[in-house]
């Protein structure tokens, strides 16, 4: 998705998103972060969104995620009860794939190697790395280029040694901003709309300073 040029307060204004992403990422349940799981929880967030968007199995049936339709839920039994699918990948990166509470830089990347071999097929190539201090050019080339990001913050107000995936981004007077998934279902980070006499959930936006990323992982599909 190519960034959308603009003004805002007659200076040059440039923002970008992924495809879809309200309905696929926004939209979706999610594991219940607790015990420090951030790493996983993104690491999915962001396999659901691949899976999604391109049709391709990077995710089992099993462990794709469902539509925020049965309110937020506010422990871990909660999720499992109203949303069954939506722990079980995190789950596997955790038990199966050794991607353990503050994993990040090489215990993430390293994790997702395991999860490649193990689940996926000989046709399903996709890649993960690693790096510090990304650049600003580096990310939105891979926004741009439909490609979702996470990143690792250290010292960031409410959101230190925090893994998030990053999903846009916008740029005004030379300054970067990051828009993240908090992975956090407290309801100052998610809203509601109402449809047909139903209520339906999502996460709100989140916008991050580029600077407060100190290690970034760009995904890539061979």
């Amino acid at each position: 998705m190519k960034a959308r040029p603009g003004k805002k307060n007659d200076s040059v204004y440039l923002e970008s998103r992924l495809p879809n992403a309200f309905p696929f990422i926004r939209r979706r349940a999610f594991a219940y972060n607790n015990n420090n799981t951030c790493s996983a929880v993104s690491v999915a967030l962001a396999l659901n969104y691949l899976a999604l968007q391109t049709g391709e199995p990077f995710v089992p049936t099993e462990c794709t995620s469902e539509l925020l339709d049965k309110d937020l839920p506010n422990s871990a039994n909660a999720l499992e009860q109203k949303y069954p699918r939506a722990g079980k990948l995190s789950s596997y990166l955790i038990k199966a794939c050794g991607m353990r509470a503050a994993s990040f830089a090489f215990l993430i990347t390293r994790a997702f190697r395991k999860y490649v071999r193990t689940i996926l097929t000989l046709k399903s190539k996709i890649k993960l790395r690693w790096t510090l201090l990304p650049r600003s050019e580096t990310i939105k080339k891979q926004i741009d280029s439909g490609l979702p990001i996470l990143i690792t913050t250290t010292f960031a107000g409410e959101f230190s040694w925090h893994t998030m995936l990053v999903y846009g981004y916008r740029e005004s007077y030379g300054k970067t901003e990051l828009l993240v998934h908090s992975g956090w279902y407290k309801s100052k980070f998610n809203e509601s709309y109402a449809l047909s006499g139903e209520t339906h959930f999502f996460q709100k936006e989140i916008w991050l300073d580029k600077k407060l990323a100190t290690f970034a992982y760009y995904f890539s599909l061979d």
